[in-house]
């Protein structure tokens, strides 16, 4: 299964990677207000697929979704949410798919944490949780691929959890498009 998810959605990774502004913060060109755009952006991904993974999943806490509201009260910004994205997880298999891209996101979330005090517009923030360098993302990443190894999954359940994923991806990538209000 592992493998199988990491083949479907390997081109989408990499097209979502170079179109948001996490870049910005590897790069260390990123400015306060790209900085709250690309937290409002990720709240408003993360909040969409986590509500219907929850639904079917319990594999961690605190979400992803809590760390950036907490991120966001510190930058006093409310959350932002938009009702034009649908998308709904309907068993197990296809929350297996979700969870590969949201709990994979935190291999690059703890990298940019770690880049995050290499940013001159970000030095002066409180410590942000969503990128952080808080290894409890990688450790869930970690318990959640082992679990997938040792798992067995029919071919029909692979193709939904790919499936899955890729809409996943195809969430953050029109959420990172989302123009977002940034007071």
């Amino acid at each position: 299964m592992l493998n199988s998810l990491r083949e479907a959605t390997e081109r989408l990774h990499r097209e979502l990677e170079k179109e948001n502004l996490a870049n910005k913060i590897t790069d260390h060109s990123i400015s306060l207000e790209e900085y709250k755009l690309l937290m409002l952006q990720n709240h408003v991904a993360y909040s969409v697929v986590e509500d219907q993974l929850f639904k079917i999943l319990d594999i961690y806490s605190p979400s992803k979704t809590q760390l950036i509201e907490e991120d966001l009260k510190s930058l006093n910004l409310e959350p932002v949410t938009c009702g034009h994205i649908r998308f709904e997880i309907f068993n197990k298999a296809e929350a297996m798919g979700a969870a590969y891209v949201i709990l994979g996101s935190a291999m690059g979330g703890f990298i940019i944490g770690r880049e995050m005090k290499n940013c001159e517009a970000l030095k002066d923030l409180p410590g942000q949780q969503f990128y952080s360098e808080d290894r409890e993302g990688v450790k869930n990443w970690n318990n959640f691929t082992k679990s997938l190894k040792n798992a067995s999954f029919t071919e029909e359940e692979v193709q939904m959890a790919q499936q899955k994923a890729v809409e996943t991806f195809q969430i953050f990538s029109i959420a990172y498009k989302t123009e977002v209000p940034v007071y």
